[in-house]
């Protein structure tokens, strides 16, 4: 009996010699006979119940060939056997199933030949002609692909003897038989392995990831060279001393490494740590380490997380000095997560001013609103967070809550949106600030300021009620007495000329006296509205000063506050009394509009302004006191002024908000 093995397994392939014939018997036929003979206890040579007493005897199988007949059957093993003198090959039904083939086939050795993949044939061939010449003659072995008979390629594991026959020709092949077994799943197992293992080392080293393996009482461990990259060690280094690696880890790093160790021996568990490693340059590099136990071996990965670590502590720095700043400036920090609608206040600040304690928790948008936000400011600031959701910009608010003891704050809010890639809001990152101080001061400012206008206009109508009634009759008077001390006859060259010069100043100094008093004399505005006062008021100016003015208001304007009326009327006084001074303008355009919630003051005038053009906020512009009078008038409006000056005349362009 013979047993045919690859890579030390057998393959339970059996040929066995029978008494009375000469030759070993085909494999073939002695399973074929298997299945066709009766069953016994022992195996038996029976005499044919033929007449013929030189009838070739029967095979009767004992247990051994049962138990061989199922496992070539179980193992799906396939058997061919090929008589080469009589060049035909036949095949076992395994093998058919193998090949594809019906059940029974049988071919030319030629065209059995023809079944291995025409990559492999010339490989087959010249193993074949090697086992002629091996100490175990004609026995060969190998790993081939075949093609089946729907032309799908396959892989089989192949075992074979030639039996060979000494002719006058030589020795010659007489007959071929071996077993084929269908490796193909291992052969794909095999790809997909490599192809793994392949995916395995690019992801490895596009994470910079490298690769250790020790045992858990060895002194060296096994790397790759991506590891060794990391180490800073040559590159084509695969064994390293344990020791001489934990010299170059801080005591700290490495007594924390070993506790996680032993708990990875003792309990299984899982090892995971970030430790620094001092280069062979000196320099220091953040290291993260993952590992596990396999069948008494460590084995783990590393990976640089330098950057990282530089960029945690970068952070660090930058959340102390934040803060430092922070707390400096008194300002407290949240940070409201829109997906679970829970507001986190950051520091203690927010707690004091909100006056909430921790114990009480956190806070929805809805809770705030409801608990703490005023509710005269509601609606700014839903229309603001939706703004500053719509634009992706930054959200800004100024707003009172009630704290829980009943006080009143005011608050500046200030912050930015964060979204996701989709653009999706997450979350709102702020700072909040107690302006409350800042608030009293701008009421006492603005209290103060409404007072000092409120002097000036007095002052302004006792002035102007001193130069009608006072300066002005004196002049006249004045006037009239020089009319009477000139002499009645006729006089020289020069005394006529120069009564007449004293004639003329008296004149015009009395003819400016009027018109100033015309332009601080306040007019009937609380009665005629501020359309009318200001067509009133133009006109006179225009015949006192010789100039051209048009102008045009929307009729809108008289809808406005006693006090915005008169804030804007007195803007333009002042504007109109530079121009009389300074500007030596032949023509004034007015302009008063309403434009999206917004009233429009324009004035220009076609005087000499200054060589180029010069804004307010230059450096060059230098405003007097009548300026600094209507810049306080429009800041007490909440408002916006904008000069502009040239050679080819002035603007004065004011924006005042309308509730």
């Amino acid at each position: 009996m013979a047993r045919y093995s690859r890579g030390g397994h057998t393959c339970g392939v059996t040929i066995v010699k029978c008494r009375g014939i000469g030759a070993d018997r085909s494999p073939l036929k002695i399973l074929q006979g298997m299945q066709t003979a009766p069953k016994a206890g022992h195996a038996r040579l029976a005499a044919s119940k033929s007449a013929n007493p030189r009838a070739r005897p029967v095979w009767l199988p004992n247990e051994s060939d049962e138990l061989l007949r199922l496992a070539v059957q179980v193992g799906g093993i396939g058997i061919y056997d090929s008589d080469i003198e009589h060049d035909r090959t036949r095949f076992s039904p395994e093998l058919c199933a193998i090949l594809g083939l019906p059940p029974g086939s049988e071919m030319t050795y030629a065209e059995a030949s023809r079944l291995f993949d025409v990559r492999d044939r010339a490989v087959v061939n010249a193993r074949v002609e090697a086992a002629r010449r091996s100490a175990d003659e004609g026995k060969w072995d190998g790993l081939h692909r075949i093609v089946r008979a729907d032309g799908a390629v396959r892989w089989v594991a192949i075992h074979g003897r030639r039996f060979y026959r000494d002719t006058p020709k030589g020795r010659q092949a007489i007959r071929s038989i071996g077993t084929v077994i269908d490796v193909t799943h291992l052969k794909e197992t095999e790809a997909a392995l490599r192809e793994s293992e392949l995916r395995l080392r690019l992801a490895l080293e596009a994470a910079q990831m490298g690769t250790f393996e020790a045992d858990i009482a060895g002194e060296e461990a096994t790397i790759d060279a991506q590891q060794a990259r990391l180490l800073g060690l040559p590159e084509a280094t695969r064994t390293v001393s344990i020791d001489e690696l934990r010299a170059r880890i801080p005591l700290a790093d490495l007594q924390a490494s070993d506790a996680k160790q032993k708990s990875m021996e003792e309990r299984a568990e899982g090892y995971q740590h970030e430790f620094r490693f001092r280069m062979p340059d000196g320099s220091e590099r953040w290291l993260s380490a993952h590992a596990a136990i396999r069948a008494d071996r460590i084995v783990g990965v590393n990976f640089d997380v330098t950057e990282r670590k530089r960029a945690e502590e970068a952070l660090r720095e930058s959340e102390a000095r934040l803060r430092i700043a922070t707390n400096g400036a008194a300002l407290g920090v949240f940070e409201w997560d829109m997906k679970a609608d829970q507001t986190i206040w950051v520091n203690d600040r927010m707690y004091e001013i909100f006056g909430h304690a921790l114990s009480d928790g956190t806070l929805s948008r809805q809770q705030f609103v409801d608990r703490y936000l005023h509710a005269d400011d509601v609606p700014a600031f839903e229309a603001t967070l939706k703004n500053a959701l719509r634009s992706g910009g930054n959200f800004h608010m100024v707003c009172r809550i009630k704290q829980k003891n009943g006080s009143r704050r005011w608050l500046q809010l200030d912050g930015k949106f964060e979204f996701a890639a989709d653009g999706e809001p997450l979350r709102l990152l702020g700072v909040a600030a107690d302006i409350t101080q800042r608030k009293v001061l701008e009421r006492k400012t603005r209290e103060l300021s409404e007072r000092l206008i409120t002097l000036q206009e007095e002052e302004r109508q006792r002035i102007a009620q001193e130069l009608h009634d006072s300066t002005a009759q004196h002049l006249v008077a004045a006037s009239l007495t020089l009319m009477g001390l000139r002499p009645k006859g006729r006089l020289r060259g020069d005394q006529e000329r120069l009564w007449n010069e004293v004639e003329a100043s008296m004149g015009e100094a009395l003819k400016e006296l009027r018109t100033f008093t015309y332009l601080l004399y306040p007019v009937a505005l609380r009665a005629d509205g501020l359309q009318a006062t200001v067509q009133q008021y133009v006109d006179g100016y225009s015949n006192r000063a010789g100039l051209a003015i048009g102008f045009k208001l929307s009729p809108k304007v008289d809808n406005l506050p006693f006090r915005t009326q008169q804030s804007l009327f007195r803007i333009l006084q002042e504007t109109l009394t530079n121009v009389y001074r300074h500007a030596s303008a032949s023509h004034v355009s007015i302009q008063l509009r309403w434009i999206s919630g917004r009233i429009h003051m324009v004035i220009t005038d076609n005087g000499h302004g200054v060589a180029g053009t010069v804004e307010r906020d230059s450096a060059d512009f230098r405003p007097g006191i009548g300026i600094r009078g209507i810049k306080a008038r429009v800041d007490q409006l909440g408002g916006d002024l904008r000069i502009r000056t040239s050679a080819r005349g002035t603007r004065v362009h004011v924006v005042v908000p309308v509730d």
